[in-house]
């Protein structure tokens, strides 16, 4: 036997083999176990945190044990917890970019909840420019976007403490103004929309005339 028939002899009595091992058919390159496994989906359920984690920015690890605990943890801190952030100086860019990729789908660009992940949603997100929202101390929307809201994840460890800051600031400052450009884009697009309605009402009727 040449030593090419030596090689595909081996091959074929190794394969062989692997065929009759317990599980050896499945772990053929066919096999989908790795594309089929089950998974967990965005924002599907909280992963618990190992018992050893150690957080990597001096604290906010643990959360509130479950929902009461968590509304009457934020109203405690919003009486506790203030703003650290210099009163100026602060950059409202980053804070306007930081409400766009990680609250904007949800809470639309104006506040509104009307985002268009948040349109998926029963309930519907906080339209973050009601009285309810703006009402609640600097330290309970922050505690809020730190451990998150009835429905709301938390996302302690997805934005660092100075910027969840900021998004704090941009939804007192920046999230309105925009809400109040998007109430007046849009008002002025019914009022445009219903003088061509009416001119084109007119117009139809002049003929129906003739």
């Amino acid at each position: 036997m040449t030593s090419a028939g030596k090689v595909f002899a081996a091959v074929g009595l190794f394969v062989c083999g692997l065929l009759g091992l317990p599980g050896g058919l499945q772990a053929l390159p066919w096999n989908d176990d790795m594309k089929d496994q089950p998974s967990v989906k965005t924002q599907e359920e909280a992963v618990a945190l190992p018992q050893a984690s150690v957080p990597s920015n001096g604290g906010e690890l643990d959360g509130p044990d479950g929902i009461q605990d968590l509304v009457r943890a934020r109203i405690r801190v919003g009486e506790t917890l203030s703003d650290p952030l210099p009163s100026d100086g602060a950059d409202e860019a980053r804070a306007a970019l930081k409400y766009e990729y990680h609250c904007q789908s949800c809470h639309g660009a104006g506040g509104a909840g009307d985002g268009s992940v948040g349109l998926k949603y029963t309930p519907k997100p906080m339209d973050l420019t009601l009285p309810y929202v703006q009402n609640q101390p600097d330290g309970q929307l922050y505690y809020t976007i730190t451990h998150g809201g009835v429905v709301m994840p938390g996302y302690r460890f997805a934005i660092s403490q100075q910027d969840r800051w900021l998004i704090v600031r941009y939804l007192r400052g920046g999230l309105l103004e925009q809400a109040a450009r998007l109430a007046a884009e849009a008002a002025a697009a019914q009022a445009s929309g219903g003088g061509e309605s009416e001119a084109a009402d007119s117009q139809a009727g002049m003929q129906a005339a003739q």
